[in-house]
């Protein structure tokens, strides 16, 4: 079965992690001294059965709205938000065919234009920055009868991003830079424990310098996964699209397990 994960979100949105939210009221929480990082990212979030549609993206948009607005009564007109989903390959075989990635689905939602489009998604490790390949984006419309055009604003970006799998298994997060006002913003948290089996037992996870997977594979892996979502049909003409950039990983040890997550940063 699929290990299909979702993230429930976000700046303001503190459902999952209030240490986010800019206009929080509330304190946000200590990190553990050992975190690299000043402020948390998202868990994952359960499964949702059935077919991923653009119709179902913006079905959970709202219902984080709705739960901020009647439970925790937040203040409306909040700066910005967002919400992902993340396809995992099924098996060791489709991870080896997307070139040890998963597939991200990320759609921010904010209240000034000029902060959209994304400026960079990158995973974030202790040392360093890894850039996420993004395949595609487009504009969403939000419907101005929703909540949630209301509570977090009317520019919606939604986007296809590649995120290495073995990234599960190390301290990090994936993080967003926006053209304007906001950097460095939490997306996801790692290492989290819902990673597959067969991915825990590989010695070298990490993606290899210049693997894609081939569109065709990315194409049918999309299909799968989900209904109604532009097909990208090319590559990004991007500088990063061309680099090695999986060589910026941290390498797994090849002799031996590692016994600890620390010692996957050892120099």
């Amino acid at each position: 079965m699929q290990a299909r994960r979702l993230f429930a979100l976000v700046g303001m949105v503190v459902v999952v992690s209030p240490s986010l939210a800019q206009n929080n009221p509330r304190s946000p929480p200590d990190l553990p001294k050992s975190s690299p990082f000043q402020e948390k990212g998202s868990g994952f979030g359960k499964l949702l059965p059935g077919t991923w549609t653009p119709q179902r993206q913006a079905e959970q948009i709202e219902a984080k709205a709705r739960v901020l607005d009647e439970y925790y009564g937040y203040p409306r007109d909040l700066e910005r938000t967002y919400y992902g989903v993340v396809w995992d390959p099924a098996d060791a075989a489709e991870f080896s065919a997307m070139a040890r990635y998963s597939l991200l689905l990320l759609s921010v939602l904010t209240q000034k234009s000029e902060e959209l489009p994304l400026k960079r998604l990158y995973l974030r490790t202790i040392d360093r920055q890894i850039p996420l390949l993004k395949i595609s984006s487009w504009r969403v419309d939000v419907d101005q009868a929703l909540l949630a055009q209301k509570m977090f604003g009317p520019y919606r970006e939604d986007g296809f991003y590649l995120l290495p799998t073995s990234a599960y298994l190390r301290v990090g997060q994936v993080q967003a830079d926006f053209a304007l006002n906001r950097s460095g913003l939490p997306i996801l948290e790692f290492p989290t424990e819902s990673v597959p089996a067969w991915l825990k037992e590989l010695q070298n996870p990490d993606p290899e310098g210049n693997a894609l997977p081939s569109l065709k594979m990315l194409q049918a892996f999309i299909k799968r996964k989900m209904s109604g979502f532009p097909i990208p049909d090319s590559w990004p003409l991007t500088a990063y699209a061309k680099e090695p950039v999986p060589k910026s990983l941290p390498q797994a040890p090849t002799s031996k397990k590692p016994s600890s997550l620390g010692d996957l940063f050892k120099k």
